[in-house]
């Protein structure tokens, strides 16, 4: 499955990146988001379908 990376500018705490993958992982073609440990990138695995621009919205960036 392919996979599209986001560098995030100021980094997620715990809570927020609970709150991000909670808000997007509903979106069209979305199988799993990650956040990395850091904070600082988002990493998602979707299919074909995927609808950048909903999780884009969804996630604020």
């Amino acid at each position: 499955m392919p996979q599209t990376k986001y560098d995030v500018p100021t980094a997620l705490s715990k809570e927020e990146g609970k709150e991000l993958v909670a808000n997007t992982e509903s979106i069209k073609g979305v199988k799993f988001v990650n956040i990395s440990v850091d904070g600082q990138a988002i990493v998602v695995t979707h299919g074909d379908d995927y609808d950048e621009a909903a999780f884009k919205a969804a996630a604020g960036i």
